[in-house]
C-alpha cells in the first residue's frame, strides 16, 4: 500500500482518534505553564477564562477537547473556533450570552479540522446569515475538499464500524485482542461507545459551513479601537493555519499550532511548522490561548515545541541519510527528554510526529 493511501486512510479515521484520546489531551497540562486556572462555569462543556479586558478563553471540559475564544467589542463579538459538535458550539453561545447581549459578527476558524469547524452551523442558527466565517484561503478549500468527504466516511463507515466493534466487545466481555474485560476496561469501552453514538447522532445532522471571507497572509478586523490580526506564515499544522494576535491586549490564539502537548501532526508539515512557531515566538504576547489545554502565560511550552520539532527533523534526516527504514528510525530516535513537557508523549503523538516528518523528509505525498 502506498504512503499516500496510508495517509488517506488515517485521515478518514481522524475523528475516531480524536474521540479516543481527546479528553485526556485536553485536560492534561503542566501546571507550571499556566497562571490562568480555568474559572468555574455552569456550562457542561467549557470553563470560561478572562484573559484580557473583553477577551475570553473557552477551555473545553468533560470530554470537549477543542478550545474556543471570544472577543467582545463595542457592538459585536468575534469568536475563534467552533468545536467538533454543534451542541458544544451551542453551549459556548450560551456562555457568550451570559457575558454579553451583543451578537456574534465574525467566526474565525484557525484551520479546517472538524474539532475547530463543525460547530459553525450553530452560529448561523443563533445569529442569522450575516455572520461572516473567516479563514485562510487554504482552510476554506480543505474544509470543502477534505472535511466534507471525511464526514461522509465517518457517517457511512468509520463510526458505524467502531460502534459495532465496541458493542461486540461489551457483549462478549473481551477486548479487540480477545482479552477479558476488567471492570475498568469495560467502563472505558462503555464510555467510548456512548461518546461515539453521540458523535454519530450529531454527524447525521451536521453540515459543512465553509468560510465566507478569506485571506492569504494577513488580515485585520477592527473592533472599535482593538485590532484583531489574522496571520498565516505557511504550512504548519495544516496548510491554512491562522494565528489570531491582539497586540494591544498581548494575547495570541493559536489553534493547534500550539497545544498543551504534541499537537496532532497527521496533516502537518513539521519542517515548515518550525518557521511558524518561530514567528509566533517573535510576537509580543503575554498569554496564549491554545487549541487544547489551559491558557499559557509564558512561552515555555512554545519553546519546548520548537526544540522538539527541531530535534525530530534533525533525527529523521540523519536516519534517512543512513538508509534506515521508517520502522528503524522510530526505534532509534530518542526524544525522551521531552516526555515531561508533553503529557501525550506516550499516547501516539511522538510516533506520529516521527512518521509525518519522515514523509516530509523523504519526499512522500503530503496530504
Amino acid at each position: 500500500m502506498s504512503n499516500s493511501t496510508n495517509i488517506k486512510n488515517r485521515s478518514a479515521a481522524l475523528l475516531i482518534a480524536i474521540l479516543l484520546v481527546g479528553a485526556f489531551f485536553a485536560v492534561s497540562a503542566s501546571p507550571r505553564l499556566h497562571a490562568h486556572a480555568p474559572a468555574q462555569s455552569t456550562s457542561q462543556s467549557f470553563d470560561i477564562v478572562p484573559v484580557a479586558p473583553g477577551v475570553y478563553a473557552a477551555i473545553g471540559k468533560n470530554g470537549v477537547f477543542g478550545n474556543g475564544a471570544f472577543i467582545i467589542g463595542p457592538d459585536s463579538v468575534v469568536v475563534v473556533d467552533t468545536q467538533l459538535r454543534p451542541s458544544w458550539a451551542r453551549d459556548l453561545i450560551a456562555e457568550i450570552h451570559r457575558v454579553t447581549d451583543k451578537p456574534v459578527r465574525y467566526v474565525i476558524n484557525t484551520h479546517w479540522h472538524g474539532d475547530h469547524t463543525l460547530g459553525n452551523q450553530a452560529y448561523v442558527a443563533a445569529f442569522g446569515p450575516d455572520v461572516a466565517f473567516v479563514a485562510q484561503t487554504n482552510t476554506r478549500e480543505d474544509l470543502i475538499a477534505r472535511g466534507a468527504p471525511q464526514i461522509e466516511t465517518q457517517r457511512s463507515k468509520t463510526l458505524p464500524d467502531s460502534i459495532a466493534a465496541l458493542e461486540k466487545q461489551l457483549a462478549d466481555g473481551k477486548d479487540a485482542k480477545g482479552v477479558a474485560l476488567t471492570d475498568a476496561t469495560r467502563q472505558q469501552a462503555q464510555t467510548q461507545l456512548t461518546n461515539q453514538k453521540a458523535q454519530f447522532a450529531e454527524l447525521m445532522i451536521t453540515r459543512i459551513t465553509p468560510s465566507t471571507l478569506t485571506y492569504d497572509t494577513s488580515m485585520v478586523i477592527h473592533q472599535g479601537d482593538r485590532e484583531i490580526h489574522l496571520l498565516h506564515w505557511g504550512n504548519a499544522h495544516t496548510r491554512g493555519d491562522t494565528a489570531v494576535f491582539l497586540p494591544k491586549e498581548r494575547v495570541v490564539i493559536t489553534g493547534d499550532l500550539l497545544t498543551n502537548g504534541i499537537p496532532n501532526v497527521r496533516s502537518g508539515y513539521p519542517i515548515e511548522w518550525i518557521d511558524t512557531l518561530n514567528a509566533i515566538d517573535k510576537l509580543a504576547w503575554d498569554n496564549a490561548i491554545p487549541g487544547h489545554g489551559n491558557v499559557q502565560s509564558n512561552k515555555a511550552q512554545l519553546e519546548s515545541l520548537i526544540a522538539y520539532f527541531k530535534d525530530v527533523v534533525a533525527s529523521v534526516k540523519d536516519c534517512a541519510a543512513k538508509g534506515m527504514t521508517l520502522e528503524q528510525a522510530q526505534k532509534s530516535i530518542d526524544l525522551s527528554k521531552y516526555k515531561s513537557a508533553f503529557p501525550n508523549f506516550d499516547t501516539g503523538g511522538n510516533a506520529s510526529a516521527i512518521e509525518r516528518t519522515w514523509t516530509e523528509v523523504t519526499g512522500g505525498t503530503m496530504q
